[in-house]
Order: C-alpha cells, then sequence, then structure tokens
C-alpha cells in the first residue's frame, strides 16, 4: 500500500511539474515550488526524486508514453494514411507539453541524459513521416517523388518534421494567440501543397474545414 502511494505521489509531482514548466519554463521552477503545489513538503518531494534531473528523465518518459499511445500509437490511422488527424493529435499533445517545444535546445543542453531519448523519438517521427507519405503517394493523395531530383522526399520529411515540432516555438516568438492547432495544419498545408494531388488539395481543404 505504501508503495501505491509512493508511485502515486510520483505521478503528482510530475504532472505539478508540467504545469509549472509550461507556465515558466524549466529554468525558472524549483523542485521546492512543484513540492508546494502539490501540497507536499521537500522532503518528500527529494524522497521521489533526488535531484532536477531525475524529474525532467520522469517527465520525459511519461510524454513518451504519451506520445506512443495517442499519437504514434494509433495504428489505424497510421495504416490507413491518415496524417492529417496524426498531425493534429500531435499539435494536441504539444499544448499538453509546451514547455518542451518551446525550449527543447535548452533543455537538452541543460539535461544531456535526454539526447539519446530525444534523438530516438526524432528517428521514430521520420519514419512515420515518410512511410505516410508513400502511403499518401499510393492512396493518389501527394504526387511521386520526381525521377530527375531523388532523395527530394526525404528533405521534405525532415521539414515537415522541422515544421511541426517547432510550430508551437513559432507560434509564440510572432506572439500567434488561438486556434493553434487549426493553424498548424494550415501552415503544413502550405508547406507541402507543391506536392499533393487534386485530390490530397481536396482532402486537405475539406479536413481544415471540419476543424
Amino acid at each position: 500500500r505504501d508503495l501505491v502511494r509512493s508511485r502515486g505521489l510520483g505521478d503528482v509531482y510530475k504532472r505539478q511539474a508540467i504545469t509549472l514548466y509550461n507556465e515558466f519554463g524549466i529554468a525558472n521552477v524549483r523542485n521546492q515550488d512543484i513540492a508546494e503545489k502539490a501540497g507536499m513538503s521537500l522532503s518528500n518531494f527529494n524522497y521521489h526524486f533526488g535531484a532536477k534531473k531525475d524529474l525532467i528523465v520522469a517527465v520525459f518518459d511519461l510524454m513518451d508514453e504519451n506520445l506512443q499511445k495517442n499519437v504514434y500509437g494509433n495504428s489505424v490511422l497510421v495504416q490507413e494514411g491518415q496524417g492529417l488527424s496524426i498531425t493534429k493529435s500531435y499539435f494536441e499533445f504539444q499544448e499538453h507539453f509546451c514547455f518542451f517545444y518551446l525550449d527543447t535546445p535548452n533543455i537538452l543542453k541543460m539535461f544531456p541524459e535526454l539526447n539519446e531519448k530525444v534523438q530516438k523519438q526524432i528517428e521514430e517521427s521520420y519514419q512515420i513521416i515518410k512511410n505516410l507519405n508513400y502511403l499518401a503517394i499510393g492512396m493518389g493523395m501527394m504526387k511521386p517523388e520526381p525521377s530527375e531530383n531523388p532523395g527530394s522526399y526525404d528533405q521534405l520529411m525532415r521539414h515537415i518534421w522541422i515544421h511541426n515540432h517547432f510550430w508551437f516555438a513559432h507560434s509564440r516568438i510572432i506572439k500567434s494567440k488561438g486556434g493553434l492547432v487549426k493553424k498548424g495544419i494550415e501552415s503544413l498545408f502550405n508547406l507541402i501543397y507543391p506536392y499533393l494531388t487534386k485530390k490530397g488539395v481536396l482532402s486537405y481543404k475539406q479536413f481544415i474545414k471540419s476543424l
């Protein structure tokens, strides 16, 4: 029973940390702030997370668990080539963990323990984007890669990842407010428009209209 309660408190600390990190940024939040928001003592917090890096790694693991379950884990959407629905889920996921996407380079510099985990996540994202693009070609939504420019769709894959990963940071910098998920889909549409068929353009417009 004590072990169950201990795990429960650990989850509480992670949730409160995410709330504070989203509002103030990782660098500006002390462990004591998290303990106070959870209504617990700092000594109790330290029992669960002896150092700030231990909490950060735990929070990232929680993020990855959510990403796998709510975004990449929907095998039906992936198999059916529902890239727009997956992208929408990804933007919604970013809203919940926006602190990480607003400050990724600095977080990785402060906590190098995350580098390998993030690199693995990026490689997985690349593969999913590539698979969705191939499916879109097969479904007649995207034009085939030009034979005179081999490798151009690998570059497109990276551009899509950059766009999606840094969308919220970009929006914060230009002070864009409200409807960031829909605006992100619209921005992605403009990015890949030259690669879409008429069928793909119609599908994108219908999806955006439904948001």
